[in-house]
């Protein structure tokens, strides 16, 4: 697809922000068909942002722009347990008063770039169904749809193995975690 008939998609497109598009057609008939909601995740692990998050804050940007309903979604269960990519060795765990000093010091990034008044951009954090999970019900929902041969596969986890550094089944648990702020 060469333009897009959606606001919002062409100017992602028109910017560069597009690189690959599954269902280009059905994304670009949604978005034309009213608002849709859109999130981008941010663990907690740091008390502010980095260069590194500006491309997908201004993708919220733009989608708020467009009329859209941007969601930031804070990793307060997920930063409980650490995201093991790009890492050779074990997050140090944080305790909650950490993380909640730096959920607020993130929202204060964020504040600097999307609207939060009126509920123009939702902040939410996957601690509030993360930490009500129970472990056994949620692993028969869940973590039967992930296979030990498929996360053996990801480069952070390779890394790891390769330089006989310990990895966890708490790290490995970061990645059903994160799926599950899909559902």
């Amino acid at each position: 697809m060469t333009s897009f008939r959606s606001e919002f998609l062409e100017r992602l497109r028109t910017r560069g922000f597009i690189n690959q598009v599954t269902d280009a057609q059905g994304l670009d008939d949604l978005l034309q068909a009213g608002p849709a909601s859109g999130y981008i995740g941010f663990d907690c692990t740091a008390d502010s942002l980095h260069i590194g998050n500006l491309v997908s804050i201004m993708l919220l940007r733009h989608l708020q722009d467009a009329g859209h309903r941007p969601i930031a979604l804070v990793g307060g269960g997920t930063s409980k347990v650490g995201d093991p990519s790009f890492r050779d060795e074990a997050r140090r765990l944080l305790d909650d008063s950490v993380i909640n000093d730096n959920k607020a010091g993130i929202k204060r990034s964020l504040a600097a770039f999307l609207d939060f008044a009126g509920g123009r951009t939702q902040m939410v954090d996957n601690a509030e169904w993360l930490d009500r999970l129970e472990y056994v019900p949620f692993l028969r929902k869940v973590g039967r749809h992930f296979t030990i041969n498929r996360m053996l596969t990801f480069d952070s986890v390779k890394l790891r193995l390769d330089r006989e550094q310990p990895l966890t089944f708490l790290e490995f648990n970061y990645m059903i975690m994160q799926a599950y702020d899909f559902t």
